[in-house]
């Protein structure tokens, strides 16, 4: 069982919810003059208490004046329990219907509604109070919830409420706002009967995936730590100090955190959860950090602190739900966009509808005015630009998509992929997105959840895999005529060369890929062709099936001519100079001679070295004498021993000793050259 609760209070300004907190905590959470002064809450107020089997519950106190929803907003990114409060003597108002359908939005289970200043009215008017309030929660999460009356004579139950609190605690997992869940939206109703009310409608037409399984599936996996701190200040003798609510994850006092978007490290002094110091903090806990090397200048409304460095975007797809208003959203609507402690203006484009009218919901790409760190399964809240009435809000599908420019068919397709419900289309959806290969590892960084790939179902024709490496079709299609022209062009330049190229050559075609994929693309790409007989292997190269050497009269009268030529120099082998003047001479190009060249090399014939070429006539016989003079001279030999025993000059020897150890024969050790470890026994040369 958890032992960390989040709960808030939401409702009208002036209906007592500050009250309920002092009363049930002992504390009072307005603490700012101006709090005083004005008689209303206008910052976020915390306090907590300890219920049955060592509970512990944070309480968050919210601003309810309409000027203080973006406070309000911010101070239940992440509740288990809300206490609702309604004022008796004026039952449900404005604020009141607003907070509930952000609190709707947001994905809020649990509630227990607190019907306050029941003394301030007669019989009559409390059981009038009491039926209306049933008839503004029916068909959302407060419809079966509690209704406890209180009073400024009677008060309230203390233990009392404590009990229902750990009741409805205790009874379910923590539902985190951020991460939907299909089953709480699919009991929601169309409320049209005074044009204040404002839920969802459970239209499946009209639905785009907000009550999708898609949202079951991704919020099952574990995610990193994650906190969006929403104080900042400064204590004499300990520092820079930040509070908030653990979003997800869990971290120790020895654990390195970095602040997004600036993906600075910084370290924890100390931590404290609840009044008291901890070693470890985790998802559902208001905790404060004592941070080193974080400043007041370091701090902004928004910023998140995360296990490892992540991305920010101004960029995002969404499920967006009107509320029951009169407006409708064009295809493009300009609004402010409100996530955790995060505040953006922003623009909405439609991308699944034309117009989007009141309780319709529709899949759209939200174009940020600043980049901000957001995730996927995020919840938010989009109110009008002049800040006064909240439109709706919904749900981030995807935190780093592409850019939208046209509402294709296909760009439809990928979006309703991702919402299917379906890991596997999840997952092709993000390859979608990418032509060039996107790893396991690369997908749990983009997406902050730590995906279960065994999961996955077999991929769809038009998605490959590679191990941890994910593909598309068509990339890969478009890669293999690459391939095939790459050789093309290779064997019209070399036509005398019978080999092709080698694994490792073809990754100049993919560059600019992660660098861990190349050589397992390009592998099993030449596998692909040489099992479809378009490419064979030849001496550890791949060339083209239907390329073979094919040399005329005069073609082998000019190789015999360069192979005599070459040898005759014996130990005097000439430089490439030399050679290319011979052969014009005889009229042969040095293109041609380049490729006459490569053929006798290719035929071992000659010996290529770094731009010079010796016959193997001269080279095996020098290899062999050398390997019988160092099995007798376990010791080395010298460059002027060597040249001795060849009686070469100082130029060739200290080639040929070169090609040997590039060769592996022989290793050099100072001044001298000793037997390397290859298999040099001269049965093998």
């Amino acid at each position: 069982m958890r032992k960390n609760y989040i709960i808030a209070t939401a409702g009208h300004v002036d209906h007592g919810k500050t009250s309920l907190i002092k009363a049930l905590t002992g504390k009072d959470c307005d603490t700012h003059p101006e709090e005083k002064q004005r008689g209303i809450t206008i910052h976020l107020g915390f306090s907590h208490i300890e219920l049955a089997d060592g509970i512990q519950a944070g309480i968050v106190d919210v601003p309810g004046h309409k000027d203080f929803i973006d406070t309000m907003i911010s101070g239940i990114n992440s509740i288990d329990l809300v206490l609702f409060i309604v004022a008796a003597d004026e039952g449900f108002m404005p604020q009141s219907v607003e907070h509930l359908q952000i609190l709707n939005i947001l994905d809020v289970k649990k509630g227990i509604i607190v019907l306050t200043k029941c003394d301030l009215v007669d019989d009559e008017t409390l059981f009038y109070a009491t039926e209306e309030i049933k008839e503004k929660v029916e068909g959302t999460f407060l419809e079966n919830a509690d209704i406890v009356q209180s009073s400024v004579i009677s008060g309230i139950d203390v233990e009392f409420m404590k009990t229902k609190i750990f009741q409805n605690c205790h009874c379910e997992e923590r539902s985190n706002p951020f991460l939907v869940n299909n089953d709480v939206l699919d009991c929601f109703v169309p409320r049209n009967d005074d044009g204040i009310d404002c839920f969802i409608p459970r239209n499946d037409d009209d639905r785009s995936g907000i009550n999708n399984p898609f949202h079951t599936i991704i919020s099952k996996y574990e995610s990193p730590f994650r906190y969006y701190p929403d104080r900042f200040f400064q204590v004499k003798g300990f520092g820079s100090v930040v509070t908030g609510t653990v979003l997800s994850g869990s971290i120790t006092k020895n654990t390195t955190l970095y602040t997004i978007p600036r993906n600075n490290e910084i370290k924890i002094r100390k931590m404290e959860a609840y009044g008291k110091e901890v070693s470890e903090i985790f998802a559902g806990q208001r905790a404060s950090l004592n941070l080193a090397s974080f400043e007041k200048d370091d701090y902004m409304k928004g910023i998140m602190f995360c296990e490892f460095p992540y991305h920010t975007t101004s960029l995002i797809d969404a499920e967006l739900t009107l509320f029951n208003i009169s407006s409708h959203f064009e295809l493009w609507t300009t609004v402010v966009f409100h996530s955790a402690t995060i505040q953006s203006q922003a623009r909405i484009h439609l991308i699944t509808k034309d117009k989007l009218f009141a309780s319709e919901t529709c899949l759209v790409q939200i174009h940020l005015e600043k980049a901000v760190p957001l995730c996927i399964g995020d919840r938010f809240i989009i109110r009008n630009t002049s800040g006064i009435i909240t439109l709706g809000g919904g749900v981030i599908i995807d935190a780093f998509p592409l850019h939208h420019r046209r509402r294709t068919a296909k760009v439809k397709e990928l979006l309703n992929m991702r919402v299917s419900g379906n890991l596997t289309g999840f997952i092709c959806s993000e390859i979608a997105k990418s032509i060039k290969p996107i790893s396991k590892d690369q997908i749990i960084n983009r997406i902050l959840k730590k995906i279960n790939f065994d999961e996955l179902t077999e991929l769809p024709e038009e998605y490959i895999t590679y191990g941890n490496w994910f593909w598309i079709k068509r990339e890969q299609d478009r890669l293999e005529q690459k391939i095939i022209r790459y050789l093309q062009v290779a064997h019209k330049n070399n036509p005398l060369e019978n080999n092709g190229k080698l694994p490792e050559e073809f990754t100049s075609l993919i560059s600019d890929f992660p660098e861990a994929a190349k050589l397992i693309i390009i592998e099993n790409l030449l596998k692909i062709l040489e099992e479809n007989a378009v490419i064979e292997k030849r001496e550890g190269t791949f060339a083209l099936k239907t390329h073979k050497v094919v040399l005329s009269h005069s073609d082998h009268a000019k190789i015999y001519w360069l192979d005599q030529y070459i040898l005759n120099h014996r130990m005097k082998t000439p430089v490439f100079s030399d050679i290319k003047s011979k052969a014009k001479e005889r009229e042969i190009e040095e293109k041609k001679l380049k490729q006459m060249l490569f053929y006798l090399v290719a035929k071992k014939r000659l010996v290529h070295y770094r731009g010079e070429y010796l016959h193997t006539f001269l080279v095996d016989p020098v290899r062999e004498k050398l390997i019988e003079y160092l099995l007798d001279h376990p010791d080395g030999i010298t460059l002027a021993e060597f040249r001795d025993l060849i009686g070469g000059n100082r130029r060739i020897s200290l080639l040929l000793l070169n090609i040997s150890d590039n060769e592996g024969i022989t290793n050099r050790v100072g001044e001298k050259r000793i037997l390397g470890k290859k298999n040099w026994g001269l049965g093998s040369l």
